[in-house]
Formats: C-alpha cells, sequence, structure tokens
C-alpha cells in the first residue's frame, strides 16, 4: 500500500507531496498533472519489471509516444531539474514468495523507498543514471501513528508489524563515484557501483536472500495502471491464458474460472457478481461461463431481463466496466494499487454513483483487520469530470492545480496539490495547501453547492450550517 508519495523534477511534478488512502480521487482541470501523478506511480511499477532505460521507453509522452530520457525532467525556459526522485512511504505485506517459489518474510512492513536519477550522455547517447536508492524502516509506532488516514486498531495491528532500527539500502557518494549498500539481512551485506547499474536494486535483487526487499518489490510489482479497453473486455479467453485480469480488462473469463474452482459453494462467485451487478444495472439478471472445448476457450454470458444470456461482446462498454471492477473487487490475489484514469469513461451520466461505490468498495476497509476478506488493497482514481467528484467524499479528494514558480531566474507553471480543509490531508504534518473556495466554485459549477456545503460547512444560502463533529458533513 502507498500512503505518501513524494515526487520531485518529474515532468511538471516539480514538487509535490500526495498522501493516498484506501481510495483517493485525484481531480483538477485539464493539463495540470493527473496523469502525470500517475506516469510516475507506473514509473516506479516499470523499474521492478525492467532496466531503467527499458522502463523509460515504456513512459508515453502527451502524444503518445515513448519519451525522451530529457522529457522526463521537469523543465520551463532554460530551467531544467538537475534530477528526478521519487520518495515512497509503504506498507507492504511481509510474507512473500520469490520466482523460485521460496517463502520469505520480511523484518517489517512500514518502509520508505527513495530513488534518484540524474541525466547524462554517453557516446553521443542520453540515458539516465542512478545516483541515489534507498530503503529504510519506518518504526511502527511511527506509522501507525502517521498513516494520516482514520484507521482502527485492528487494522494497524494487522497491516503494520515487524521490527527494523537498521537501513536495508544506502547510497554513499564519495567524490565522482556513488556506491550503493545493500544490508545484510540474516547474511552479509553487497556493495554495488550504481554508475555502472543498469537496474535499480528493488529491481535486480528481488529474491528470498533479501526478503524485505522482495517485498517492496512485490508490493510496487502489483500496482497496476487500468487502461480499460473494449475490445479486451469482450474477448474469450483460451484455456492457457493468464488467469488475472490485465490492465485492459482482458483475461476476464479465465479469472472468473479461477475464482470459480476456489469457491467455498457451487455457483457462489457467478451469484456474488450478479448480485453486484444487479445493484448496479437494472438489466443483470444472471451470469454464466460459457466453455467450449472445440475452440478451448471460456466466454462471459449475462442473462437480461428478456431472459435471453448475451456474450460479452454484445455487453454496453459501461456494463464491461462494472463487471471487470466487480470482478477485481472479488479477486483476492489482486492485491496492491489499482490507478483508473477517468473512470466516467463509457458510464452513462445516471451510473456515477453507483460506478464511485464499486471502486471504493474494491479497496480495502480500513475499520477491519486484514485478511483474505479485506485485502490490503487501495484504489486511485484521476479524473477532470465535476460528477465524478461530487459524489467522492472530501476525506477521498487530491485537487491538483497549477502555479508559477520560478528557478535560476526561469518562470513556469508546475503541479501543486491542494487538499479540502477539515480532511485528515489537513490535520497531517506537512499538510499541503488548502484548495480554495473559488477553485472549486469554478471548477464544478454546477455541483459546487452540495460540496460547498459538506467541505466548507455552509448552507446554500453561504451561512455556517450545523456539521456533525470531525467529518465535515450537515447533519
Amino acid at each position: 500500500m502507498l500512503t505518501r508519495l513524494r515526487v520531485r523534477g518529474f515532468k511538471n511534478l516539480l514538487n509535490v507531496d500526495v498522501r493516498f488512502g484506501p481510495f483517493t480521487c485525484v481531480a483538477g482541470p485539464n493539463g495540470v498533472g493527473k496523469s502525470n501523478l500517475f506516469d510516475a506511480i507506473h514509473f516506479l511499477h516499470l523499474l521492478t519489471k525492467n532496466q531503467v532505460m527499458e522502463a523509460v521507453q515504456k513512459i508515453r509522452d502527451a502524444s503518445g509516444r515513448s519519451a525522451d530520457p530529457s522529457a522526463l525532467f521537469s523543465a520551463f525556459g532554460k530551467f531544467r531539474s538537475p534530477e528526478m526522485r521519487f520518495i515512497t512511504d509503504l506498507v507492504v505485506d511481509r510474507s512473500v514468495q520469490d520466482d523460485f517459489g521460496v517463502s520469505a518474510e520480511a523484518a517489517i512492513s512500514s518502509l520508505r523507498y527513495e530513488v534518484a536519477f540524474a541525466l547524462e550522455e554517453q557516446d553521443g547517447v542520453e540515458r539516465l543514471k542512478l545516483v541515489y536508492e534507498s530503503l529504510v524502516p519506518i518504526p511502527v509506532l511511527s506509522a501507525r501513528k502517521e498513516i494520516g488516514f482514520p484507521a482502527k486498531k485492528d487494522f494497524k495491528e494487522t497491516s503494520i508489524t515487524g521490527r527494523r532500527t537498521k537501513p536495508f539500502i544506502s547510497t554513499e557518494n564519495s567524490g565522482a563515484s556513488t556506491e550503493i549498500t545493500v544490508h545484510q539481512e540474516g547474511h552479509g551485506g553487497r556493495k554495488l557501483p550504481a554508475t555502472n547499474s543498469s537496474r535499480t536494486v528493488i529491481g535486480g535483487l528481488a529474491s528470498s536472500e533479501f526478503p524485505t526487499i522482495l517485498a517492496v518489490h512485490r508490493e510496487m510489482e502489483s500496482w497496476k495502471t487500468l487502461l480499460l479497453e473494449p475490445s479486451s473486455m469482450r474477448a474469450p479467453s483460451l484455456y492457457r491464458d493468464p488467469r488475472m485480469v490485465d490492465a485492459r480488462g482482458g483475461n476476464l473469463p479465465a479469472t472468473i474460472h479461477r475464482l470459480e474452482r476456489v469457491e467455498d459453494r457451487p455457483g457462489r462467485v457467478r451469484a456474488t457478481i450478479a448480485n453486484q451487478l444487479a445493484r448496479l444495472l437494472d438489466d443483470v439478471q444472471e451470469l454464466r461461463l460459457r466453455s467450449d472445448d472445440k475452440t478451448e476457450t471460456w466466454t462471459v454470458e449475462v442473462r437480461g431481463r428478456d431472459g435471453i444470456f448475451h456474450p460479452a461482446r454484445s455487453l454496453s462498454d459501461g456494463t464491461l466496466r462494472f463487471l471487470v471492477l466487480t470482478v477485481l473487487g472479488l479477486d483476492p490475489k489482486a492485491k496492491g494499487m489499482i490507478c483508473l484514469e477517468e473512470p466516467e469513461n463509457g458510464i452513462h451520466p445516471q451510473r456515477i454513483p453507483a460506478m464511485v461505490e464499486l471502486l471504493r468498495g474494491i479497496a480495502v476497509d480500513p475499520e477491519y483487520p486484514i485478511d483474505d476478506e479485506n485485502a490490503l488493497r487501495q484504489v486511485v482514481i484521476n479524473t477532470h469530470s465535476p460528477p465524478v467528484v461530487n459524489h467522492v467524499r472530501q476525506e477521498e479528494l487530491v485537487y491538483l492545480c497549477d502555479e508559477w514558480v520560478t528557478r535560476d531566474g526561469q518562470s513556469g507553471r508546475v503541479a501543486a496539490v491542494r487538499v479540502p480543509p477539515n480532511s485528515w490531508r489537513a490535520n497531517v504534518p506537512d499538510a499541503p495547501t488548502q484548495v480554495a473556495r473559488g477553485d472549486l466554485v469554478d471548477y464544478l459549477g454546477n455541483a459546487a453547492d452540495g460540496w460547498l456545503a459538506r467541505t466548507y460547512h455552509e448552507s446554500s444560502n453561504g451561512e455556517p450550517a450545523e456539521v456533525h463533529p470531525g467529518d465535515g458533513r450537515l447533519q
């Protein structure tokens, strides 16, 4: 679980600090950096699977092309940030397995991972150079106290555990050389020259020999940015296909089949999916999985009010989105962070409240301990849609705007984080600036009245309203 992300010098994220809860909505006008924030998260994810420059090539620029390394750095006028740095506060699952199936247990679940890159040129080619990497424990008592979002004692005691005071990874700079030390964890450590490294330590040393590094690797590896495509969501699954929903919504039938194979009661999975869909969509009565041994495929079919089973290829984009998200919410293996851009796409405006509620329900519930029924999973969405924001609670909102800054005599616009007053984000140490009332009026338009009432404790005529202590909602 990512509880805090600080980004410096990446695209227009010159210096942003975002705290995340179980469900977070990043909202704001177009062009202020919402997609860049997702790119920063995706870049950290890519570093667990790829060499550094391969990860760069998989980050897209505004035109959809692979980004040049220099394009990843904050720049305006003649100014360009000398480095880009990412600082993450994490809560990880301590029980992990490496790629050989060897089980291990991390020393502690609350950790801070930091990595930084500079731009260098070799033989006329620009590349990223790893200049800093560290992984340090966050003491359990401090982590439980500073987690930020409201959470019950049982949640904190089951998610934030372990003991460790010494670092797992550290970096030393001595003149022209930079050396990364991987500290011992039950055995001897290791020293690595950062300048010659094509991978980060988190990406390259994920084994049971270093269980805490492996746990961080598994956490960041699990981060999924959903780019749901109708063609993928509609496609049948081959018997041999992976049995996890992918980033485009593919493998849906195979995932349902896997869930059915471990269900405690025949038909339970299909009934649960159908019941949840029926609460969201009036035209869903039943769901089934049709197997075709001749083509070795599974196909999802939904029976509507007309009594006919309709295959996935004939379902609407909105129905398919609801279906994919419902299955992800039921899948205990779908852990980590799920990022979804513009969840309103393909959804009828009247279904937006249901969509928001469904996404909120996928995330871990901090009212309860972590277990198989309450997986350590979070959902982050970004949107520029006022109707979506109007159905988000103030404690779930991060508002992104832009502001003018000056660096080295050069001025430019960069992303800025704002948070609603009376929310938990407004009361943490180093809290961001609170979002101005006028900015919400301009952004939300006709939807502003309800938000102003909930956020600024006003009645419809602008007078103070009676507020329930602690949650900022009208009684």
